[in-house]
């Protein structure tokens, strides 16, 4: 008895199991059939991560190795010759232009000076007799004299005349040599080191007696490239006509003052392809001595560019592309890139107020579809 209630009790428990399991097979074939019956809606929005773009004022500092050279240096050579009689310099000493520097013993030269003016004055009276008498001779007629008289008047005359001439000029030589005993500093600098002595003997054949050196304004010169030299020129007719121009010295110190660009080369050099450019700095503590080295910083300013991320620029063989958005609609867009700024490009601003640069790659948009922009910083 026991065991057939069990036994009741087993197929009422198993009857029982099948109906749970059916009823959830049933739900879950129900349900499975209706989700792949269902039809999906189609996204009609689609968002697209742009930021603005802001026209502003850009910068690219870029550095060469400068070298620094004297704009003007005078080799102070004698005209004359003779022996020193003073000395007014020494070495290292600075001097303005028409400093004295040296003397040669004038007697020499002040003598011939004499010579010369006494010489003047006995041709200015030769020339005078000659000149009355030919005058006279022309006022009495050909029947008072004969034609080898005349004649031999008037050569008498042109004669005196042209020795005249030749004494002045003999006169101006002579001053011009006296003055040369006196030597100036034609220019403005410094004064080299030399190793003269009062009482040497110099002369033209002894070369080189004083060296100086402009120190302020300087010259220093370094190169760029030929492309570097188109770019400049595409982007100025004037070449670093927008920027500044500084130093930073052997000590890595800044030298206080900017450059001013002067000119170039008129060639490029072939061996290195590249263009020597001139730029010159005052130098009043003459911290910059010729042939010494620096680095040129070159600063360019480009006015009212756009600064883009190279990741958002896309270089195709007919030029550069950016996405951008204008009135909620996106595309591409060609633009001029003017510098290249480590990991940005500047641009030319040539954007319409408002517009937006798109970051998100995009191919063709559906027709329809809503565009919705996520602007970020």
């Amino acid at each position: 008895m026991y065991n057939h209630k069990e036994r009741l009790i087993y197929v009422l428990l198993l009857i029982f199991m099948c109906l749970v399991s059916f009823g959830l097979g049933f739900f879950v074939f129900r349900t499975s059939h209706l989700q792949e019956t269902r039809s999906l809606p189609i996204s009609d929005s689609i968002v697209l991560n742009a930021k603005q773009i802001i026209p502003q004022d850009n910068f690219v500092t870029k550095n060469y190795v400068g070298f620094v050279e004297a704009i003007h240096q005078v080799q102070i050579i004698p005209y004359v010759s003779g022996f020193l009689q003073h000395i007014a310099v020494k070495a290292g000493q600075s001097v303005n232009e028409g400093d004295l520097l040296l003397t040669i013993n004038p007697d020499e030269y002040n003598a011939k000076l004499n010579i010369a003016k006494a010489a003047v004055l006995q041709a200015e009276a030769d020339f005078e007799y000659n000149k009355t008498y030919y005058n006279r001779i022309l006022k009495s007629g050909k029947k008072a004299f004969s034609e080898t008289e005349i004649d031999s008047a008037k050569n008498n005359f042109l004669q005196s005349q042209a020795n005249l001439e030749n004494a002045r000029a003999n006169l101006n030589l002579a001053e011009v040599n006296l003055n040369y005993t006196t030597i100036k500093a034609p220019i403005s600098g410094v004064i080299g080191n030399f190793s003269l002595s009062k009482g040497d003997y110099v002369s033209p054949a002894s070369g080189t007696l004083i060296d100086i050196i402009q120190m302020s304004p300087i010259r220093i010169v370094f190169s760029i490239t030929d492309k570097e030299y188109l770019n400049l020129k595409e982007n100025s007719p004037l070449l670093f006509q927008n920027a500044s121009i500084h130093l930073k010295l052997s000590n890595n110190a800044i030298f206080e003052y900017s450059g001013i660009f002067k000119y170039t080369d008129n060639q490029i050099d072939r061996n290195t392809n590249s263009l020597a450019i001139y730029i010159y700095f005052k130098n009043k503590n003459q911290l910059l001595l010729p042939n010494s080295y620096v680095t040129v910083e070159v600063r360019h300013r480009f006015k009212n560019t756009v600064l883009i991320e190279k990741e958002f620029v896309q270089l195709l063989p007919d030029g550069a592309f950016v996405s951008i958005a204008r009135n909620n609609s996106p595309f591409k867009m060609k633009v001029n890139i003017l510098a290249d700024a480590g990991a940005n490009y500047i641009v030319e601003n040539s954007f319409h107020s408002g517009d937006l640069l798109i970051l998100d790659k995009f191919s063709k948009i559906p027709n329809g579809a809503t565009i919705r922009f996520n602007i970020v910083d």
